[in-house]
């Protein structure tokens, strides 16, 4: 463990990892400003058919500062809802691929080899545009038992989505660069994902989210934009620490022979034939 901690932090050195970081952050601030093109599109269409966009927002659970904001949003845009549309889906594909293709050298850093070429780009974009998705609907899902059912129950329900990350990374890690391991290699990454999106997750929920609504008119919106790339910034630190992670323990457990040691068994299992000086 001592030696996968120097390692670590070596490793992080040679690449650059706080740069590597801040290009993820810069992608996903881009990624989010198409989605906030296509979501006030989508607030307009809503306010074109006569819907409250206002009363629709507070009963999901949005503070009435931010559902006023939306509702003004929604006006603003009337007239503008389908270019806004059009203009907000190209460009969520185009930073979502930025995204994809981000994660997909930071990988090959880590890991110390060739970023092999892209396969299933679609799917990977399609992924990439609907995780954030899942992740804020499993966020709300907990808050709302911390709050309605009560602490235990939230706490227990915090606690499984902090598992359900952590399953959803590894799978993640599978379809990324990697050297040729088995899936129990990435645990080590997805148990600091689960771990760092916790804690991102309460600094947000207990810390920032009261303070984000002032930061506008408080600190303008170089303040607000300034908040969220520090954000990001730390999502895509916890990212690359989990990508070296796993390769420097990978690493260290394939030097002192761990990594093959099934692979030892069974060849020894295997009986000797005539070219190993044995009975044929």
């Amino acid at each position: 463990m001592v030696e996968t901690g120097f390692r670590w932090l070596a490793r992080d050195k040679r690449i650059a990892g706080g740069i590597l970081s801040g290009g993820l952050a810069y992608r996903f601030f881009f990624w989010l400003l198409g989605l906030s093109v296509l979501t006030s599109g989508g607030l307009g269409l809503f306010a074109r058919a006569g819907s409250n966009i206002e009363d629709a927002l507070i009963e999901a659970g949005v503070s009435d500062k931010l559902a006023g904001a939306g509702a003004g949003i929604g006006d603003q845009s009337d007239d503008f809802s389908l270019w806004l549309l059009l203009v907000g889906s190209v460009l969520v594909v185009w930073f979502g691929w930025g995204v994809l293709r981000a994660l997909w050298l930071v990988h090959s850093a880590a890991w110390a080899i060739d970023p092999p070429p892209f396969r299933r780009v679609p799917k990977g974009i399609a992924g990439v545009v609907a995780t954030p998705f899942a992740l804020v609907l499993l966020a709300g899902v907990a808050g709302w038992a911390r709050g309605q059912i009560g602490l235990v129950p939230g706490f227990v329900a915090t606690v499984m989505v902090g598992v359900a990350v952590g399953a959803f990374w590894v799978w993640v890690q599978t379809r990324l660069p990697s050297k040729d391991v088995p899936w129990t290699a990435f645990l080590p990454g997805a148990v600091a994902v689960t771990a760092g999106f916790e804690a991102v997750h309460l600094f947000l929920a207990y810390f920032l989210a009261g303070k984000l609504e002032s930061y506008s008119s408080l600190y303008g919106v170089l303040g607000l934009a300034a908040t969220l790339l520090f954000v990001f910034f730390m999502l895509g630190r916890i990212i690359v620490w989990s990508a070296e992670l796993n390769a420097v323990a990978w690493d260290v457990r394939e030097e002192r022979g761990y990594a093959g040691s099934r692979s030892r068994n069974r060849a020894a299992a295997v009986p000797p034939g005539p070219r190993d000086g044995g009975n044929p």
